[in-house]
């Protein structure tokens, strides 16, 4: 069976959207998907299921999430070596290496808009750096994200498509557990 790793959008988030982790592993092996686990508490899954799709996967999971939860949320699927591809690509290895929390890896649903894209990377952002690769942005603040004009919210909105973040440490520890 192949092996997927979802990421939850916006779990656990404050007093948003709470989930606990091991209901989540619960609900989901009920569902029938196998060796699931879960890293942290913000919505990072890996399991295995016969599906071959990654959006049947994360329809799947999105069901799981909306009848044992109530809760509706984007849930975005990789494969394993899509996130080793990421990490090996790692376009601000500098950064992730001393600063790994600073490092983010916006994983987006569907192709971000073109221009708009364009113009997101011809942008001069300051301190803050960012390089595209497919469905990932990745961005290496100079301080905070909190600081930054580069909030995870305002690029997705202006590549017009929906996403979730995880900072460097969270990717290399999947890829990890994978």
């Amino acid at each position: 069976m192949p092996t997927w790793v979802a990421l939850l959008r916006a779990v656990n988030l404050g007093s948003h959207n709470k989930v606990s982790m091991p209901a989540l592993r619960t609900a989901l092996a009920e569902a029938g998907y196998a060796d699931v686990r879960t890293y942290m508490q913000s919505g990072n899954v890996i399991l295995s299921s016969p599906v071959r799709t990654p959006g049947k996967v994360a329809s799947g999971v999105g069901d799981v999430l909306r009848a044992s939860f109530g809760i509706d949320t984007p849930v975005l699927v990789r494969t394993p070596r899509q996130l080793r591809a990421v990490a090996e690509w790692s376009p601000f290895a500098e950064q992730a290496a001393e600063r790994p929390a600073s490092v983010h890896v916006l994983h987006l649903d569907t192709a971000p808009d073109a221009t708009a894209l364009a113009t997101l990377l011809s942008t001069d952002w300051g301190a803050d750096l960012v390089a595209a690769r497919e469905l990932e942005i990745v961005i290496a603040y100079g301080e905070t994200m909190h600081d930054s004009r580069l909030q995870h919210g305002a690029i997705l909105k202006r590549l017009a498509t929906t996403g979730t973040a995880r900072n460097w440490r969270t990717l290399l520890a999947l890829v990890d557990l994978c």
